[in-house]
């Protein structure tokens, strides 16, 4: 009996050694070599130089606003996210927001951002969560480019369904005025930060308020885009 309940301590200890100090990568499940949670392959891979083809690359189609994501999120970019967002590993802000910054800065040159935004959270949420990934993100970005960062510029009605659970004409409702802006972005062109975009009605109902306050043109970026593919990194 001694022996057994041995086996079960040994058993239940390894369990909790891989669990706070993995040595796997939770992205391609490679061996860390010294690397936390993600491994230096795909931390390269999340921080690599913007390619020439960055418009082709990173583009997510125009519709009510310009919508663009560094990297499909299908891949390291969606495990880091998750990460952050689901496991509080707020370091991955810092990682995310380095692979991000070059987009945003091409983006800055090409439509004149002055001022960025995170998608809020409602309070509620916020509360559950403790922080913010947008704006863990965003905050990171702004300072990198050299563009005024906006922490509360928009605000969050309506505590509204994760937009993952909907799809569609959806999604498009579940976000229909949950936002409002609390500042007056009048003349300025506006860079919405979110981490993922996937139909884009978050964005695009973000921007509709920001119009509204008088924003001349509204860009919205994210980590990681539904739309993009490996093919279309390569």
């Amino acid at each position: 009996m001694a022996g057994v309940k041995l086996d079960l301590v040994r058993e239940l200890a390894s369990g909790l050694e891989s669990l706070l100090f993995p040595s796997a990568c939770r992205a391609c499940g490679a061996d860390l070599a010294g690397a936390r949670l993600i491994c230096r392959r795909c931390r390269d891979y999340l921080t690599a130089p913007l390619p020439e083809t960055w418009r082709r690359r990173c583009d997510l189609g125009e519709e009510a606003v310009g919508r663009w994501a560094r990297h499909p999120y299908e891949g390291p970019a969606g495990e880091a996210l998750r990460l952050l967002k689901f496991g509080g590993k707020r370091r991955m802000a810092a990682l995310l927001a380095a692979g991000l910054a070059p987009l945003v800065q091409v983006l800055k040159a090409a439509t004149g951002v002055e001022a960025a935004v995170p998608v809020p959270l409602h309070p509620a949420r916020r509360r559950e969560r403790r922080f913010n990934q947008s704006e863990d993100i965003g905050r990171r970005v702004a300072t990198a480019v050299g563009i005024e960062f906006k922490p509360r510029g928009l605000a969050r009605l309506k505590y509204t369904r994760p937009q993952v659970e909907l799809d569609g004409e959806a999604r498009r409702a579940n976000v229909r005025g949950a936002f409002a802006a609390r500042e007056d972005f009048s003349g300025r062109t506006v860079l919405v930060v979110d981490d993922v975009i996937t139909t884009g009605a978050t964005v695009a109902e973000c921007a509709r308020v920001l119009c509204e306050t008088g924003a001349t043109t509204v860009v919205a970026v994210a980590v990681a885009g539904a739309g993009l593919t490996e093919a279309s990194e390569q």
